[in-house]
C-alpha cells in the first residue's frame, strides 16, 4: 500500500476514535471533502446508502431521460475500455443522484455491487465518493480507497468529473469505479473525452430543436443553415467513431495509440462544439445587446464553417489581416449579416473562383471593417462583382 493510502487509512481510523479529521494526513482535495462531509452530517459508519423510493426514481428517470440517452453510448465505451476487470460506469444528476450504471454483472446486480440508479451520493449523505465530491468541488476528482469517507467504498477507485449545458450549467456527473487503482489510470484521458463527447451530443440535440425552429421562422434561410448543421454533426460524429476504436485499443493494453486517437476526438468535439455555438447564433432571431467581440475570431471561425461549402463550389478563401481588430456590436445579428455576405460572395464568385476577405481598421481608431471581395475565375464574367462590407465602431471607442 502507498504512502498516501496508508495515511488514508489512518487518518480514517482517527476521525471514527476521535472525530478529528488530520489536514497533513490527506491530500488536499480529499481533505476538504472529509470536512464538508462532517460538517454535513454524513455517517462514517453507512452500510447502505439511502434511495429514492421506487416510484421517485421511476419519475427522475423519466425526466431525465434527455440526460440518459445522450450519456449511454458513453457509459457503454467507457465499459468497453475496461475490459474484464471488475467496474461500473455511472451517471449522476446534478444533486448526485445515480441515474444509469453500465458495468460487469458482479459490480452491477452482485451482492457487492455500487449503488444504482435512485441511490443519493451527496457528500451530505454518502460523504467523499465519486459522484457527489466532484459535483461539490465542480471539477474532476479521484478518489482511491481509503479516501472515500465511508467504509462501505474503500474497496473502490473512483473518478468523476462533471457535466455541463450549453449555458456551462451542471447538470450531472460521470464517474467510473474499478477495483485497481492502477486500472483507473489509464481510463482518465478518455473519461475527459468521453464527457465532452456527451456534452456535445446534448448540443447537438438542441441543434435539431433548433433546426425544427428555423424551418418555421426563417424558411428563407433554411437550407443553407441546414446544409451547415450536417457539416457540423459530421464533426460529432468523427469524435464519437474515434472514441468508440479508443475504447477497443485500451481494453487490448495498446494505449500509446489509443492515445492519439483520444488527442483526435477531443479535436473534433471541440470543433463540434465551436462550430454548433456559431450555427446556434446564425439560427437564432433573437437581438441581443452590443458587447465587445473579436471581428477577427468570428471571420476565422466563419471560414473554418464554411471550409465543406467552399470545397464543394472549389471557392478558395483568402484572408488579409494584419492584427487583431475588437469590434462593439450584437454577436447574433452581426454573425447573421456575415453569414449572409460569405453566401453572395461564393455565389458571385462561382465555381473555381475566389473570396478576399480583408478585415482592417479605418478612420483610424474609430471603425472596424471586414470587406468580402468575390473575385470569379478567369474567363467567366465580363465584370467584376462588387464588395460587400461590414463597418462597426471599434471596442475601444465605445469603453
Amino acid at each position: 500500500m502507498s504512502v498516501v493510502l496508508k495515511n488514508a487509512l489512518d487518518a480514517g481510523r482517527k476521525y471514527i476514535s476521535t472525530g478529528a479529521i488530520s489536514s497533513e494526513m490527506l491530500r488536499q482535495p480529499i481533505y476538504h471533502a472529509w470536512e464538508r462531509s462532517h460538517m454535513q452530517g454524513a455517517n462514517p459508519h453507512l452500510l447502505q446508502v439511502e434511495k429514492l423510493s421506487s416510484l421517485d426514481t421511476e419519475r427522475l428517470l423519466e425526466k431525465e431521460k434527455f440526460l440518459i440517452d445522450a450519456a449511454r453510448p458513453y457509459l457503454r465505451v467507457l465499459s468497453q475500455a475496461v475490459g474484464r476487470e471488475r467496474h461500473a460506469v455511472m451517471l449522476s444528476d446534478g444533486d448526485a443522484i445515480v441515474l444509469d450504471v453500465v458495468g460487469d454483472e458482479q459490480s452491477v446486480r452482485g451482492q457487492d455491487s455500487v449503488p444504482g440508479p435512485g441511490s443519493l451520493l451527496t457528500e451530505s449523505v454518502a460523504g467523499a465518493n465519486g459522484i457527489g465530491t466532484p459535483l461539490a468541488e465542480n471539477n474532476y476528482v479521484e478518489i482511491v480507497g481509503p479516501e472515500h469517507f465511508i467504509e462501505g467504498f474503500h474497496p473502490f477507485t473512483c473518478q468523476g468529473i462533471p457535466l455541463r449545458n450549453e449555458k456551462s450549467e451542471t447538470i450531472g456527473c460521470l464517474s467510473i469505479s474499478v477495483r485497481r487503482p492502477e486500472v483507473g489510470q489509464k481510463l482518465k484521458e478518455i473519461l475527459f473525452c468521453a464527457s465532452h463527447g456527451i456534452e456535445a451530443e446534448l448540443l447537438q440535440a438542441r441543434l435539431e430543436e433548433d433546426v425544427r425552429r428555423v424551418l418555421t421562422s426563417t424558411p428563407h434561410d433554411y437550407k443553407a443553415l441546414e446544409d451547415l448543421r450536417q457539416d457540423i454533426v459530421q464533426a460529432h460524429n468523427s469524435g464519437r467513431l474515434r472514441l468508440e476504436a479508443v475504447s477497443r485499443l485500451v481494453a487490448k493494453n495498446h494505449f500509446e495509440y489509443a492515445l492519439q486517437l483520444i488527442q483526435q476526438a477531443e479535436e473534433s468535439i471541440q470543433i463540434f462544439r465551436r462550430r454548433a455555438c456559431l450555427w446556434r447564433d446564425l439560427a437564432s432571431s433573437e437581438i441581443g445587446a452590443d458587447q465587445i467581440i473579436s471581428l477577427t475570431d468570428i471571420v476565422c471561425n466563419f471560414i473554418d464553417l464554411l471550409s465543406t461549402e467552399a470545397n464543394i463550389r472549389k471557392i478558395a478563401t483568402i484572408l488579409c489581416c494584419q492584427e487583431e481588430v475588437k469590434i462593439q456590436a450584437d454577436p447574433r445579428c452581426f454573425v447573421r449579416q456575415l453569414f449572409h455576405y460569405f453566401i453572395k460572395a461564393f455565389d458571385l464568385a462561382g465555381v473555381g473562383g475566389a473570396v478576399k476577405i480583408e478585415i482592417e481598421k479605418i478612420s483610424p481608431g474609430l471603425y472596424g471593417q471586414v470587406t468580402l471581395t468575390p473575385i470569379p475565375a478567369l474567363n467567366t464574367v465580363g465584370l467584376s462583382p462588387a464588395s460587400f462590407m461590414i463597418k462597426k465602431p471599434l471596442a475601444k471607442n465605445i469603453l
